[in-house]
């Protein structure tokens, strides 16, 4: 039976953020995640055919997506920031191991994010999307950076309270 498009789109697009979480976790540079993303996708598709309906999606992905990134790390191997393939297989299998407790912490962070002050979430959406440094990020609110830095460790410190409380209350200790 040849592969379905809408199948596929549904699978992969329900769980692209994990996927996306998963690559981000075996890779040095964020700046290849996006690239990498792009040419799991591609494979992903072309394996379409080999993916047994009715099991789950997101391992079988995580999978091939583990074989995409010791792929591209070895082409790249030229470069100093990528890992060794005994490194990433390390990642992946811690990865695998705490997969749970990762999507739990994942899920509170979100609910915490929510929860912050408008000016608390905005500081953290400019320090971290993209490629928001602490000083760029204090020049554009008009504040030093000493106090930018204190800032984000008061917020940051809001939230791992705020997700341990989460997680606590799901029975995660």
């Amino acid at each position: 039976m040849p592969p379905c498009p809408d199948e596929f789109a549904s699978l992969y697009i329900r769980h692209e953020r994990k996927l996306y979480r998963y690559v981000a976790s075996l890779l040095v540079c964020h700046s290849d995640v996006d690239d990498l993303m792009q040419e799991t996708a591609r494979v992903l598709w072309q394996k379409f055919s080999e993916y047994r309906r009715g099991e789950p999606f997101l391992p079988w992905a995580q999978r091939i997506a583990y074989y995409e990134v010791l792929n591209y790390c070895q082409r790249q191997r030229t470069r100093w920031n990528h890992l060794r393939p005994a490194v990433i297989e390390l990642l992946a299998d811690t990865r695998a191991k705490h997969n749970d407790l990762l999507e739990a912490q994942s899920h509170w962070l979100g609910k915490c994010l929510e929860k912050l002050p408008e000016n608390d979430r905005l500081l953290v959406k400019q320090r971290y999307s993209g490629e928001g440094t602490l000083a760029a990020v204090a020049g554009e609110t008009g504040r030093t950076s000493n106090a930018l830095y204190k800032a984000m460790q008061r917020i940051r410190l809001a939230l791992l309270r705020c997700v341990k409380k989460g997680l606590k209350s799901e029975g995660w200790e």
